[in-house]
């Protein structure tokens, strides 16, 4: 007989993006793999509908304070939700992101997404604001690490970089990857023309998918692609999704590409849904991922289990994520991200090599097995001796 574990899960800080990817699939598997135990969440207002409804053994708790302003969510967390976690009974307190620790008694596991706060040339390049926020993000997480009862990181090189923040002695810690798209295993389907000409998309085209940020290196990445043109003018258009976070930045962007002689071939589609990210995946020639601070990026497994070619950045955990599914670049470099471009869209053996080691390299990266070894480590943290159920045990 399995001993039942009450848990609970700080989510008031999660937005839309790899952070709540990662959480709404956590809740899907914790329902399935681990139905004796209890969760409950806590959210704020405003987090229903992006959400995965709860499975029976989960709770959600949305509050009004957090969802206010700054000051009121930090108002909150200092005095109201240290009580409402002593008070909930439970015997675990997850925190699936970068925030800031709140005085309670019972074990915690923290869970490290944002690496940014800590790359020093990135933090130097922002607004007086952003560099503000970051250094206080930064402080937060570093006080998080130093006190959290186990971490949990997205991949070694996360777990190496933040080695020097762990006191090893008192904290456990483990690498646990994303997964893959749990429906990537069919066959490509047939292009979905509705879909892309609702983009106004024709054609063969480059895709990117990046939310619009400086370390992203989105515009040495047009500049590369622009010298692809100059070179070749019947390569592909380029096709970026994702949402612009740095109005100055993308506005500079936007005047390299309106100098040039083909602002036609360059488009941004800003943030498509999920159906559709998959359509742009699956029907690219090439897929170009530029950026230069990662944790564990969902966009590159995500290209991986679609079976796109791919030119990447060498920088932080991406070489650990593709490993040689992928050809690489330096992102401060834009002849040479040019250059791969050209490689993807021109060399077609390379091409098709790329595509299926792609789908090779996707099979490394579970859900299930994620969910399975989150599991297990909070049976760890928490001192419980039992293994959660597996898939084999469930079905």
């Amino acid at each position: 007989m399995k001993a039942k574990l009450k848990m609970l899960i700080r989510a008031t800080h999660i937005t839309e993006g790899g952070g709540l990817t990662h959480l709404n699939k956590m809740i899907k598997w914790f329902g399935v793999l681990a139905p004796e135990n209890e969760f409950t969440l806590i959210g704020k207002i405003g987090q229903e509908d992006i959400l995965i409804d709860p499975p029976e053994n989960f709770k959600y708790e949305f509050h009004k304070a957090p969802s206010l302003h700054r000051a009121a969510r930090m108002i909150w967390e200092r005095y109201s939700l240290p009580q409402i976690v002593e008070k909930s009974g439970c015997d675990l307190l997850f925190e699936p992101g970068n925030c800031s620790p709140i005085p309670v008694s019972l074990p915690r596991v923290t869970l490290i997404h944002n690496i940014a706060p800590f790359a020093k040339e990135y933090v130097s390049e922002e607004s007086i604001f952003q560099r503000i926020r970051l250094n206080a993000l930064r402080k937060i997480t570093e006080k998080s690490l130093s006190v959290s009862d186990g971490v949990i990181f997205l991949s070694r090189y996360c777990e190496e970089f933040f080695s020097k923040y762990i006191n090893t002695s008192r904290t456990r810690t483990t690498v646990i990857y994303h997964g893959r798209p749990e429906d990537s295993d069919q066959e490509a389907r047939v292009s979905d023309r509705a879909k892309l000409n609702s983009l106004e998309i024709s054609g063969e085209y480059v895709l990117s998918v990046s939310h619009i940020y400086r370390y992203k290196k989105i515009r040495e990445m047009v500049k590369g692609y622009l010298l692809a043109l100059e070179k070749d003018n019947n390569t592909p258009s380029l096709i970026i999704a994702g949402h612009n976070y740095d109005e100055d930045y993308m506005s500079s962007i936007r005047k390299i590409i309106s100098e040039s002689n083909f602002s036609d071939k360059i488009m941004f589609v800003g943030s498509v849904d999920n159906k559709t990210l998959q359509t742009l995946y699956r029907n690219c020639s090439g897929f170009v991922f530029s950026s230069s601070l990662e944790t564990c990026s969902v966009i590159l497994i995500e290209a991986l289990a679609n079976g796109c070619a791919m030119a990447c950045s060498d920088r932080s955990v991406i070489p650990e994520i593709c490993e040689d599914a992928a050809i690489y670049f330096d992102p401060d470099n834009p002849g040479a991200i040019g250059d791969c471009i050209l490689k993807l869209v021109n060399d077609s053996n390379l091409n098709r090599d790329l595509r299926m080691k792609a789908r090779k390299r996707s099979k490394s990266f579970d859900w299930d097995i994620a969910a399975q070894k989150t599991l297990q480590f909070f049976d760890e943290v928490a001192g419980v001796t039992h293994s959660p159920i597996t898939l084999e045990e469930k079905f």
